[in-house]
């Protein structure tokens, strides 16, 4: 019980913050800056009127409360005027090149016109012709001039953070973004591809589901930001657009939950939480991208909230599944919590702040691929683990197959395997091999006056003296109720009667009592070398036979049959 609560107290830690990161989020960022004010414009021009705005009046417009973000759009869409903060007068001495910046664009697609009678310029992240030197993080405006600056919007999901910065101060800031972003990616990369590797070997279907699984939350990740549309192999996916986005977000969700139910084992240790994990996490969103599939409706604007709404019941359950069974005993569970609910929660973390339209903290901004590539490298020790566990059950199921329960040693098949590889070798390095069958004198006897439980201790006492005498390499098996054989691996046929000596002289000595009881134990033991060319069968039964011959001649004797 006080193991459950402490995993629980280890749980809800991180549970407990979320509420603090989100108002953690909606603190103010660095968005603004270089700013002197934004009026939004009353009426509701199409984005596609440039000119009719920068001709409007100033009757025309509102001036917004909050210099950091184009606020107020209706249906994602609006006009705003941008009145720069004056450059400083160093930077305006040396001629420093200023930016207009939009930042996480997403699928808005931006038009801004620098002057009354320029020409409007229109960009979004899924374009091929942007600038390579910036990163998509935002859409970049040099500016031309001092004067107001008319931006319209359309298709944006949350309000667009907006900045005017010197062009060296971002292009700085822009290299470490980069940095970060790619060198998450990166890890994500070799993550999945060596756990494919493992897939392509092993073809256990986890390791495909998580190698999948990363693959598709990184091109998520590089789509949301844009990237991916400036990287040779992936621009294409800018055809399908915001919509394409969706689809490998629904998709990587989809995948991950497939992957939560069979690492974390969650279908055999929950299965009614598991079955309706599976619905709203798979099952349901398969059916909202075939509706996002249809070319009817044309309009998809339904599929954010009900995709998001899925998503969020989706790791509600995930979490609350996973949870029991860790509580429950499943270790793989326990990995995974630790490496998902943190992604989760700086993933809704994000959403918040970008919909109150607050420029991102960096640990928002980066917060979901660095803990993607934290999950991957997590979730890749869980995949060890669980390899690891699997491996100690087969080896736990190999040694209960070749192994006597009572004694310990190995079984009948278990020590003739053995003893084939033994003569195998012998075969190749010519050293010598020699077997020694040991019955236990009387044995009947001592189970019908004492009892079976005195005569099991005298079997498991007979194995420990043996091994106490056995060398490194010799191998013990019970062939028999009361027979057992032992090999000598590099042993001539005299070595082995002194060790078939010792052994004999031991338990008589040691054994005139076992558990009290006056068994009076000896061997009879029979000692055979292997003979080039012969099979492991004939030298089993040759030894057998030297052993009967120690019977036949009084017990409690070391016969050796030596070769023809």
């Amino acid at each position: 019980m006080h193991r459950r609560g402490a995993a629980l107290r280890a749980f809800l830690l991180p549970v407990l913050l979320v509420p603090i990161l989100l108002l953690g989020a909606c603190s103010p960022g660095q968005g603004g800056a270089g700013i002197e004010r934004i009026d939004r414009h009353l009426g509701s021009l199409p984005p596609d009127s440039p000119q009719t705005v920068a001709a409007a009046r100033d009757i025309d417009y509102r001036p917004l409360p909050e210099t950091s973000h184009l606020a107020e759009a209706m249906a994602g869409s609006g006009w705003w005027r941008i009145t720069p903060a004056p450059a400083p007068p160093a930077d305006a001495g040396a001629g420093r090149q200023r930016l207009l910046l939009l930042y996480y664009p997403y699928s808005a697609e931006v038009t801004v016109l620098m002057r009354s009678a320029g020409e409007p310029v229109t960009a979004s992240i899924f374009e091929s012709g942007l600038d390579p030197a910036w990163s998509r993080r935002a859409l970049v405006f040099p500016l031309d001039s001092d004067g107001p600056i008319h931006v319209g919007v359309r298709g944006a999901r949350y309000p667009l953070p907006v900045e005017i910065a010197d062009a060296h101060e971002y292009a700085a800031r822009d290299r470490n973004h980069m940095r970060l972003l790619w060198g998450s990616g990166g890890i994500l990369v070799g993550v999945s591809l060596a756990v494919l590797l493992f897939w392509c070997l092993l073809r256990e279907r986890v390791y495909l589901l998580f190698s999948a699984s990363m693959a598709l939350q990184l091109l998520y990740v590089l789509c949301a930001y844009g990237e991916a549309y400036s990287v040779p192999g992936l621009a294409w996916l800018a055809r399908f657009g915001v919509e394409g986005i969706w689809f490998i977000a629904t998709c990587s969700t989809m995948v991950a939950v497939l992957f939560l139910l069979d690492f974390a084992e969650l279908r055999p240790r929950a299965p009614a939480l598991s079955f309706t994990l599976f619905w709203v996490g798979v099952a349901l969103p398969s059916v909202l991208l075939v509706g996002l599939l249809l070319p009817w409706p044309a309009d998809k604007s339904w599929f954010p909230p009900m995709g998001n709404s899925l998503l969020l019941l989706a790791n509600a359950v995930a979490i609350v599944t996973l949870l029991r069974v860790w509580l429950g005993g499943g270790r793989h569970a326990g990995l995974v919590l630790i490496a998902w609910v943190p992604m989760v929660v700086a993933s809704t973390a994000r959403t918040v702040q970008l919909a109150a339209g607050v420029p991102l903290t960096p640990w928002l901004e980066y917060g979901l691929p660095l803990l993607l590539a934290f999950a991957s490298v997590v979730l890749v020790l869980g995949l060890a683990d669980r390899m690891l566990t699997f491996r100690r059950e087969r080896d736990a199921a190999k040694q209960h197959a070749e192994h006597d329960g009572l004694t310990g040693a190995f079984n009948r098949d278990g020590i003739i395997k053995r003893l084939r590889r033994a003569v195998a070798e012998v075969a190749r390095s010519h050293q010598p091999v020699s077997v020694l069958f040991l019955d236990l004198d009387h044995f009947k006897a001592i189970n019908d006056n004492y009892g079976h439980a005195v005569g099991d201790a005298c079997l498991r006492t007979v194995v420990a003296m043996i091994r106490d005498q056995a060398r490194l390499g010799d191998q013990l098996g019970r062939v028999g109720g009361e027979e057992f054989l032992l090999y000598l691996p590099g042993a001539t046929l005299a070595a082995a009667r002194g060790t078939a000596e010792r052994l004999r002289l031991e338990v008589e000595s040691r054994c005139r009592q076992v558990m009290g009881a006056p068994v009076a134990l000896t061997l009879s033991i029979g000692v055979v070398e292997y003979r080039p060319g012969e099979t492991v069968d004939a030298l089993i039964q040759r030894a057998d036979e030297a052993m009967y011959e120690a019977k036949r001649t009084g017990r409690n004797r070391v016969v050796v049959l030596a070769a023809a």
